[in-house]
C-alpha cells in the first residue's frame, strides 16, 4: 500500500536525480529549476487525478501538461536564447554543437522514451498543452492512411537545415547559435500551433497534428517500442465493452491487448490515462 501510495512520487525524484545530474555534469543552475518543476507538475496531476471525481480525472493530465508549458517554451527559450524544435536540434548538431536545446531533446525524445514511451506526447508537450483544452468532442478516428503524412513533415524537417548548410552554405555557428535560434523557435511553434489548431476542429479530434502532421512523434516510435512504463491489465477481467477504445486520444486498440491480459504496445499511446480512468472493470492500470 504505502509503494502504491508513494508511486504518484515517481516522476518527482525522477526529475530531482535529472536536475542533480545534469548541474553537476554540466554546471548550469537552469537545470535545477526545469526539472524538479516537471516532476511536481507530473506528480501533481496524478495526484489529482486520484482525487478528483470520476468525470474530472481527466484534468490532473491537462493541468500538468498546462504547468509544463511555460517551463519549456518560455524559460528555457528566452534565458538561453535557443530553439528547441527539431529543425533547429539538427543545425547544431550538424555542426558539432551540443547545446540545452540537444539535451532536452535526447532526454525526452530519444532515450526517455525507453522508460516512459511517447509520454512526453501525453505529459510535457507543450503543442499539446493547448490542444488539450480545445472544446471538441472526439469523432471518428482518423484514417491510418492520413497517418503517413508525418514521414513527409519529418523529411521536410531533416532537409531542410541539411540543404541550408550543405547547399546554401549557412553559417550555423556565426549567425544561428545564440543569435537567431530564439526567432526559429518562435517560428516554428507559430507555424506548429497555425496548423495544429485548425486541424483538430476539422477532424474533430484534439490529437489530429499529432496523429498525422508531427515530425517528432516518429522519432520517438523506435525507442517508444521498448518502453518499459506501460498501460498494462489489472487482476480485474475485461468486459469488453469497447470504451478504452473510444476514450483513447490517440486511436489504439486498447482493448484487444487488456482482453488477452497483455500490455498495451502500440507506439502511439502516450500514457494519457484515458483508457484506465474510464474503463468500468477497473480492468486497466
Amino acid at each position: 500500500m504505502i509503494i502504491i501510495k508513494m508511486g504518484k512520487f515517481i516522476p518527482l525524484f525522477i526529475g530531482l536525480i535529472l536536475a542533480i545530474s545534469l548541474y553537476l555534469f554540466i554546471g548550469w543552475w537552469g537545470f535545477l529549476i526545469i526539472f524538479p518543476w516537471i516532476g511536481i507538475s507530473i506528480t501533481l496531476g496524478h495526484y489529482l487525478r486520484q482525487r478528483l471525481q470520476d468525470n474530472q480525472k481527466s484534468l490532473g493530465r491537462k493541468i500538468s501538461i498546462l504547468l509544463i508549458m511555460p517551463i519549456l517554451l518560455v524559460f528555457v527559450p528566452f534565458v538561453n536564447n535557443e530553439n528547441f524544435q527539431l529543425e533547429g536540434v539538427i543545425l547544431i548538431v550538424l555542426v558539432g554543437f551540443f547545446s540545452k536545446g540537444f539535451i532536452h531533446f535526447a532526454i525526452a525524445k530519444l532515450f526517455g522514451p525507453l522508460i516512459w514511451g511517447r509520454g512526453f506526447c501525453g505529459w510535457a508537450c507543450w503543442t499539446a498543452a493547448i490542444l488539450d483544452w480545445l472544446p471538441i468532442n472526439k469523432g471518428m478516428a482518423i484514417n491510418p492512411k492520413l497517418k503517413n503524412i508525418r514521414y513527409l513533415t519529418l523529411a521536410l524537417s531533416v532537409l531542410f537545415p541539411v540543404m541550408l548548410i550543405f547547399l546554401m552554405s549557412y553559417d550555423v555557428r556565426g549567425s544561428y547559435i545564440n543569435k537567431a535560434e530564439l526567432k526559429w523557435m518562435i517560428a516554428g511553434n507559430v507555424i506548429y500551433y497555425f496548423l495544429a489548431i485548425p486541424m483538430a476542429f476539422y477532424f474533430k479530434d484534439k490529437r489530429a497534428f499529432c496523429k498525422v502532421a508531427c515530425p517528432v512523434s516518429l522519432i520517438m516510435k523506435a525507442p517508444a517500442s521498448f518502453a518499459i512504463i506501460r498501460k498494462r491489465p489489472t487482476e480485474n477481467k475485461c468486459i469488453e465493452c469497447g470504451i478504452c477504445n473510444k476514450v483513447c486520444l490517440m486511436d489504439n486498440d486498447v482493448m484487444s491487448c487488456i482482453s488477452r491480459g497483455q500490455p498495451v504496445l502500440s507506439t502511439e499511446c502516450i500514457l494519457c490515462n484515458e483508457c484506465a480512468i474510464n474503463c468500468q472493470a477497473g480492468a486497466i492500470r
